[in-house]
């Protein structure tokens, strides 16, 4: 490559070189077609980077390099990694380091990283106060979309029921029916008791989670199953915007630190602390693929996904997917001066 070809912002740092060329035809389509060069020796990739990369992808094998750049060399660089080991180590490393948002839990059957989260992590990193997609878009055209808005404690528990009967309609063995209505069930308790807080930011419910409630109506949330056939998505949207990315990451790696990740990935709650950690590791674990999207008070959506083709007792044993975005300003300021 000559002196003067222009230099790469968007880069894959890759052992296997076909895999890192098919998550490079990804990256560069979701980057607009902007070249992302792909290399498995980081001498010769940062020969090819700009002063002020974007974004890096990486395998976990290389996630000690890559923190080593982004604190020394590139403090203009996010990170997303993926991996078809555990997740333990790079989830502490993202609750240390906010510019590693995306980890790809890449299962082992797969011949590569899920494309569709590929293409969502780079969309969303390079574009912060885009809007995310619907849960329409993230799914396979021609799915269906079932929306529930409960206002009371009752609402809720009708939701719940109603969650597993759409997902055996959907195809879902009565036991991930079962886990499906279990994850409705926590994500409806956050969004109902621990979202919603005064005009002066005060919690209003979560203080006694088992008393019954009557939401207002700019309170409440809306619950969203989608299926398409291969894959089920729940989604939970608060208007209220308050889960942060220290209660994501926290939350899990708690729990997996006192469990051990084998535990972890069972459907278990965690309950040490209140407020919006409550769960978290619980619903990190009870799907292939977890999205958290916030735009600080206004906003907060979760989102699971399940593969139907992948038998429950082999589930447990895949790494499971999480990405978390922010919209808002400061994010947008903290990419334009490398921050």
């Amino acid at each position: 490559m000559s002196d003067s070809a222009p230099k790469a912002t968007i880069a894959v740092l890759e052992r296997n070189r076909v895999v890192g060329q098919r998550i490079a035809r990804v990256m560069s389509a979701a980057a607009g077609m902007q070249d992302v060069p792909i290399a498995s020796d980081p001498a010769e990739l940062r020969a090819r980077l700009s002063d002020r990369p974007l974004l890096l992808g990486c395998d976990a094998a290389d996630l000690d390099l890559a923190l080593d750049w982004i604190a020394e060399r590139y403090p203009s660089m996010h990170l997303l990694v993926w991996t078809s080991g555990s997740t333990d180590v790079v989830l502490h490393a993202a609750l240390r380091e906010p510019r590693l948002s995306s980890i790809v839990g890449w299962p082992s059957f797969a011949s590569m990283p899920r494309p569709w989260e590929i293409a969502l992590a780079v969309r969303r990193i390079l574009k912060p106060l885009a809007l995310p997609p619907r849960l329409s878009d993230l799914l396979s055209w021609g799915a269906t979309i079932v929306k529930w808005r409960p206002r009371t404690s009752d609402d809720r528990d009708r939701t719940v029921a109603e969650v597993a009967h759409w997902a055996e309609r959907a195809g879902a063995p009565a036991r991930v029916a079962e886990r499906l209505a279990a994850l409705a069930h926590e994500l409806l308790m956050n969004a109902m008791y621990d979202a919603p807080v005064d005009g002066r930011g005060r919690p209003r419910y979560t203080h006694d989670r088992r008393r019954d409630i009557v939401l207002e109506e700019s309170e409440i949330p809306t619950l969203r199953l989608g299926a398409d056939g291969a894959h089920i998505a729940l989604q939970a949207h608060d208007p209220f915007g308050g889960l942060r990315r220290h209660h994501v990451f926290e939350g899990i790696t708690r729990g997996l630190s006192a469990r051990g990740e084998a535990s972890a990935r069972a459907p278990v709650l965690d309950t040490s602390r209140g407020g919006a950690g409550l769960g978290m590791l619980k619903i990190y674990a009870a799907g292939a693929v977890l999205v958290v999207d916030v735009a600080p008070t206004s906003s907060t959506m979760v989102t699971s996904f399940w593969d139907l083709d992948v038998n429950p007792r082999e589930f447990r044993s895949l790494p499971a997917s999480i990405h978390y975005f922010e919209r808002s300003t400061s994010a947008v300021e903290t990419l334009e001066r490398g921050g």
